[in-house]
């Protein structure tokens, strides 16, 4: 199995008037090529922190992130859909590579099969009014998966869904992340979502 990152003695403090807030203590974690991995906890245990911290949005206060593959691309999918209601669905999945400048029309073609592979396809000029809250978690996810990354870091996809949607598009994304042979790291404080 081929690892793609490593995480040794991860530490996060934040600051502020008061004092000082450890959020992160001492995480050592692999991640290899094609893994599911879950990590639960309850609110405010650092999840989000850590998921940020590998993404490159916040700076670790001491510790070290090894990345194993050269150029290694990170997708980061949040708890909020965050589509645009002013862009159709299909545009709206574009947006990531438009951001990188490389749209070209195979990946637009490419973004088109995913939309039709799961279960899209009829709504790919729609805007996000007219999706239900598990189909804007889909494309939420395949606009995730456009950019093609390595790993994708999922912060609570679901927690925004009713209970049975939940269940229904929790089983998925996981089967759409194994069908794309996707890495994922996926945080969540619900332990009744399925662990993979």
């Amino acid at each position: 199995m081929t690892k793609l990152l490593e995480i040794r003695d991860l530490k996060k403090y934040y600051h502020d008037v008061n004092g000082e807030t450890l959020a992160i203590d001492n995480i050592s974690l692999d991640i290899n090529e094609n893994e599911f991995i879950s990590i639960v906890g309850t609110s405010g245990c650092g999840k989000s922190t850590l998921l940020s911290i590998l993404a490159g949005l916040e700076n670790k206060s001491s510790g070290t992130i090894n990345y194993l593959k050269e150029d290694l691309k990170i997708g980061y999918m949040l708890q909020n859909d965050s589509l645009f209601p002013w862009r159709n669905i299909l545009d709206n999945c574009l947006i990531g590579l438009e951001i990188n400048g490389k749209v070209s029309q195979d990946d637009k073609n490419k973004v088109i099969n995913l939309l039709n592979k799961y279960g899209l396809g009829d709504f790919i000029y729609k805007y996000p009014r007219e999706l239900s809250g598990g189909m804007k978690q889909r494309v939420a996810l395949i606009r995730t998966l456009a950019i093609n990354p390595d790993i994708l870091l999922l912060d609570e996809p679901l927690s925004a869904l009713d209970y049975q949607t939940r269940l229904s598009l929790s089983n998925d994304l996981h089967k759409i992340i194994k069908q794309e042979k996707k890495t994922a790291i996926m945080v969540t404080h619900d332990l009744g979502e399925p662990k993979y």
